[in-house]
């Protein structure tokens, strides 16, 4: 169905003056992002790239990455301000960085980023079928990720999510056209080693029956963690597991502390003449979002409260992040063995394959803002799902620019209560698109049982059922 056809006869006459506007509107925004980007790139060293880098330079020395940089103290050139809660094949890929001068390093991962989140939308686009309007695809993905104070975060902090959203994207592509090759699948093999949690998309795929692509990406898993070994051990993966299991307890344990953990000096954040402590503060920038989160109050004083009436303490709270933890996966498996009884590919299991992870993710250790990135693509499928069905389907698409984009706008420039605005918006977004994904399974569970085999039931269903 052409867009011309959907929108009403006002602005069919319209429609290619209202593409130059999109255009036009877009592209100065976008300059607009890229100059104050910059400019936070000028005035911020990037804490969080250098809490990658100085790990990488250690494993690459043979030294442990995991070391607790409270205890001991290293040279100011091997000595981190934080725990390293990267996996070893993380560390790797920041291994060609390491030993470059820190402008350097500042300049090319900030380029990396910009060139990162632009590739993950021609990638995913690519794939889409030719009939669904790219205009209103494009104006979504700028004001929900563009123009998003998550990616400028991201690009100040030097954080690694926008990388994790373009392998997402690249994996997709094989799925969305049913393509099983071992160069479509090495994007996903990665995507598990550098975030494990992903590891749940091989189990989905394996629920949608295709049992090559989830073997291949299984053995290109094994594949690539033994081709870490020489560099990182056996030692270096337990050590990686064991300190984000510790990171986790010790959150849980600040949570109910009855005095705030003591913060790092300032003085001591000064590493080689550069001063780590200064870094972008502004909405929503220390919401956890997990049930840790908000129990320590990062997200609202009045959560918090509500939270430490149903969990008194750290053990307490304990069980229940497991108890969701387990209900998001149960959750997640539910939806992928309803998916599974589809008897034709559609978009949104391959959707719901990244939006698994992210379920899972709000029971980890700690989410910050930047990982809302994380969700560019399954948004950006949906929507176009969204746009390949009626008319009326453009109500999902202005429902998801409103929870994405207008209302945090509004809620930042207001300064209405930023950190449980910037919480609601991603958990708002997660929750309209796992409720659109729910539905289609739920029409699956009602129309194939009464006729599989037959020419209509083995039609695809409408990617979004009424």
């Amino acid at each position: 169905m052409k867009l011309s056809a959907e929108l009403p006869s006002f602005f069919r006459g319209r429609l290619a003056w209202l593409r130059i506007a999109v255009i036009a509107f877009t592209c100065l925004l976008i300059c607009g992002v890229f100059v104050r980007t910059a400019r936070d790139l000028a005035t911020y060293p990037g804490i969080d790239l250098h809490c990658k880098v100085i790990p990488a330079r250690l494993l690459v020395r043979g030294m442990d990455p995991y070391y607790d940089f409270r205890s001991q103290m290293h040279p100011d050139h091997l000595r981190t301000l934080g725990a390293a809660t990267y996996s070893p094949a993380l560390l790797l890929l920041y291994a060609p960085l390491c030993e470059l001068h820190w402008d350097a390093q500042r300049i090319v991962y900030f380029l990396l980023d910009w060139i990162s989140i632009f590739l993950c939308y021609i990638v995913l686009v690519r794939a889409f079928p030719r009939h669904i309007p790219r205009t209103p695809l494009w104006l979504a993905f700028v004001l929900l990720f563009i123009a998003n104070f998550a990616f400028r975060l991201h690009l100040e902090r030097g954080q690694y999510y926008i990388e994790l959203a373009l392998l997402a994207a690249l994996v997709a592509p094989g799925l969305l056209l049913n393509r099983a090759t071992w160069l479509r699948v090495l994007p996903l093999a990665l995507l598990v080693l550098l975030r494990p949690t992903y590891g749940i998309c091989i189990i989905g795929i394996l629920c949608l029956r295709r049992f090559r692509y989830a073997a291949q990406a299984a053995a290109l898993c094994l594949l690539l963690f033994a081709a870490t070994l020489p560099v990182a051990g056996l030692q270096d993966w337990k050590a990686y597991f064991a300190t984000v299991r510790a990171d986790q307890q010790e959150l849980l344990h600040a949570a109910y502390a009855s005095a705030p953990p003591a913060s790092v000096p300032a003085s001591s954040q000064v590493l080689e003449g550069i001063d780590f402590s200064r870094s972008l503060t502004g909405p929503g920038v220390f919401a956890d979002r997990t049930l840790i989160g908000v129990a320590r109050g990062s997200v609202s004083p009045v959560l918090a409260r509500l939270l430490d009436r149903i969990a008194p303490n750290a053990a307490a709270l304990n069980r229940l992040n497991t108890a969701g933890l387990a209900l998001a996966l149960g959750f997640d498996l539910a939806v992928f063995l309803a998916f599974s009884r589809a008897s034709a590919p559609s978009m949104l299991p391959v959707a719901f394959l990244f939006l698994a992870p992210l379920n899972l993710e709000l029971f980890a250790p700690q989410r910050f803002a930047y990982c809302d990135l994380t969700i560019l693509v399954p948004v950006l499928i949906i929507l176009a799902a969204a746009l390949a069905g009626a008319p009326r389907r453009w109500v999902l698409y202005c429902v998801i620019l409103v929870v994405g984009f207008a209302g945090p706008a509004i809620a930042f420039r207001c300064n209405l209560h930023v950190p449980l605005v910037s919480f609601l918006q991603y958990v708002g977004l997660l929750a309209i698109l796992n409720a659109v994904c729910l539905r289609h399974a739920w029409n699956l569970r009602r129309i194939l049982p009464s006729g599989r085999g037959c020419p209509a039931a083995a039609s695809a269903p409408r990617e979004i059922p009424s």
